[in-house]
């Protein structure tokens, strides 16, 4: 019987990647276009932004993966004394908490559940089941039923 199975060698990456921090100098479509490196005292175009980068303005300090002069960014920094904007914290008692400065939205296919950071709450979907074992209490200044 014979052996068919092969080494096969690892080969090392010919590109080099760096971290830097940069400075959003313009800005499209809420993702950054132009950078400054401050440690290279230049200007660079941005290739790409990582999937968790949130809105970008101008001013927006970032860290920024450089590969063969693709300039990525990967994180927005936060200003000193800015509070973070999401976080998930598991309480003593066991349950979740959930915070994001801009609004929490759950969704399956056709429904959805969106807390909004203007305080509204709209619970969507074909059917709505609500169900109490004891009191069950609405309270608004208006409440509107179809």
């Amino acid at each position: 019987m014979d052996n068919k199975i092969f080494r096969i060698e690892r080969r090392t990456s010919t590109s080099e990647s760096r971290v830097i921090i940069a400075e959003v100098l313009e800005v499209e479509h809420a993702e950054a276009t132009n950078l400054f490196l401050p440690t290279l005292n230049k200007e660079v175009n941005v290739y790409a932004h990582s999937s968790s980068v949130p809105a970008l303005v101008e001013g927006d300090m970032v860290l920024v993966e450089c590969l063969d002069s693709l300039y990525i960014v990967t994180h927005r920094l936060r200003s000193k004394g800015e509070a973070p904007q999401q976080g998930f914290n598991l309480n003593e008692d066991g349950s979740l908490q959930v915070k994001n400065a801009n609004g929490i939205l759950i969704q399956s296919n056709a429904s959805k559940i969106e807390i909004q950071k203007d305080g509204r709450i709209m619970v969507d979907g074909k059917e709505i089941y609500s169900i109490a074992d004891g009191k069950y209490r609405l309270q608004g200044a208006t409440i509107e039923l179809n």
